[in-house]
């Protein structure tokens, strides 16, 4: 009995230690990152998390980013348009909590650089669903696509394919993608379509 309460009691510390080791810590006490659960939940490693998290440090402490910060820097960048702007933020803030911590940003950044084609594919569609509707619409979908077009020009695709307007745009993406015909997107269609389309598995390097 003795030797089992020693063994349990070895088994405790030895956990312990495994979680100390992969723990973010900084100068703070307060500021503190499941470095364990972020590797498991994303595609970085624990020195990788290390050094994006140092962008979210502020005098030693973790610093969440609300949205005025956030679009002031886009501001600061040019994309001025609020439709865009909105759209970026959600791409950080899926749960819609109005600011930006560290674990959103790892999440994100993680799906858009190492995600793998499914993952980027319903990471896209929900930012495209600015009307929180769970499928996509001509009207928000046209809205995204006017205030792209206003910000770059006429669009021409890595096939050559040359679009003028948003209006062109967003008919050649309905077209495509809504296989009912019932005016709505849903994520299953998006995917299916998405990965029979060249300009789309190039763009977000499905392939």
């Amino acid at each position: 009995k003795n030797k089992r309460q020693r063994n349990e009691k070895m088994k405790k510390k030895i956990q312990q230690t495994l979680r100390r080791k992969t723990t973010i810590k900084t100068s703070s006490a307060k500021t503190e990152i499941d470095a364990l659960a972020l590797e498991q939940s994303t595609h970085y490693d624990k020195t990788e998390l290390e050094a994006l998290h140092k962008a979210f440090i502020k005098d030693g402490e973790s610093v969440d980013i609300p949205t005025a910060a956030f679009t002031k820097a886009l501001d600061d960048m040019g994309v001025e348009d609020p439709v865009l702007q909105q759209l970026v933020f959600n791409v950080f803030d899926p749960r819609k909590t109005g600011s930006i911590n560290f674990r959103d940003f790892v999440s994100a950044l993680s799906i858009i650089t190492r995600g793998t084609p499914d993952e980027k594919l319903e990471f896209l569609f929900q930012c495209y669903d600015i009307e929180d509707k769970g499928y996509l619409t001509k009207e928000g979908t046209s809205k995204i696509m006017e205030s792209f077009c206003a910000l770059v020009g006429p669009l021409v695709t890595f096939s050559g394919k040359r679009f003028e307007g948003h209006d062109q745009l967003v008919d050649e993406f309905f077209n495509q993608m809504d296989t009912t015909g019932d005016g709505k997107i849903t994520l299953e269609e998006y995917r299916d379509e998405a990965m029979k389309n060249p300009d789309i598995i190039q763009g977000l390097k499905l392939g």
